[in-house]
């Protein structure tokens, strides 16, 4: 993963299937990366055999950004990890902070 300077700005494709109506554009103020052990426990990211299992993005918008492309590559190229950042399911999403997984 590469080094992220905080806070940054997401332009969103304005593609949300929830209507969002805020700013095209959204302040990332921290990614928290959270890895578990083939039994589902977590661990530091360096364990053997940790695996990513959720990421956590805090910004400044509601929780209706949830589905914008825009969002999710933008957050996809930040963490540069060579695989797609996506949503997790609509019931996870909070106003400021996007549950999201590869």
């Amino acid at each position: 993963m590469q080094t992220i300077k905080y806070p940054f700005t997401v332009t969103l494709a304005g593609d949300s299937i929830w209507e969002y109506e805020g700013s095209d554009t959204v302040n990332v103020t921290g990614i928290d990366l959270y890895y578990v052990n083939e039994d589902y426990d977590p661990v530091e990211a360096d364990a053997e055999g940790a695996r990513l299992m959720d990421i956590h993005v805090a910004h400044d918008a509601t929780w209706r950004i949830y589905t914008d492309s825009g969002f999710e590559q933008a957050i996809t190229d930040k963490l540069g990890l060579g695989e797609r950042v996506m949503f997790t399911e609509q019931g996870m999403q909070e106003n400021g902070l996007a549950s999201m997984e590869i």
